[in-house]
Order: structure tokens, then sequence, then C-alpha cells
């Protein structure tokens, strides 16, 4: 890869960006809706599932760019961004029960 990286590269990234925070957005906004007018835990759990999926943004963001880095034969950031993925990833599992 260049330099100057591809602007749809970037066009992509930000798609993955903007797509996990409006998902989230809608997600977290339905589960305030439903709480107001459900009774039960059921707002909960959507909540939970917006912030699942923010959560979860950054690190589709690191694997789309992963895989766009190895697509355009770029192997240093492709290996870096595995390299953060693989981190990201041990953090989630060993993070699991921390309170």
């Amino acid at each position: 890869m260049s330099q100057v990286r591809e602007p749809a590269f970037d066009r992509v990234v930000a798609l993955v960006l903007r797509s996990g925070a409006s998902g989230c957005f809608v997600i977290m906004l339905a589960g305030l809706a439903v709480g107001l007018f459900v009774p039960g835990r059921i707002s909960l759990q959507i909540e939970r599932a917006g912030v699942l999926l923010m959560l979860a943004t950054p690190v589709v963001r690191v694997l789309v760019a992963c895989f766009l880095f190895f697509q355009e034969k770029d192997r240093k950031y492709g290996w870096i961004s595995l390299g953060v993925l693989l981190i990201l990833m041990l953090g989630a599992v060993f993070g699991i029960g921390e309170h």
C-alpha cells in the first residue's frame, strides 16, 4: 500500500464504525422505549444487546481493517492489525468474570 491510503479503505472502516454506533443507539433507544411500556426484564436484555454491540464495534473494525490490509497486500499493517485483534480477544477472554 502506498503512503496515501485508498479512500475506499477509509470509507469501509468508517461505515463499520457508523453502523455499529447507529445500531447501538437504535437498540438502546428501543430498550428504553420497551422499558417504559412493557413491564419485566425484557428491556434490560435489549439494552444489554446494545451495550454488547457497542463493545463489539471496535473489534469488528479491527477485523475489517486486518482483512483490507491483507487484501491490499500490505502485510506489515495486516499483521499489526491481527496482533491487535489477538490482544483484544485475549483481553475479552481473560477479562470475563473480573468484577
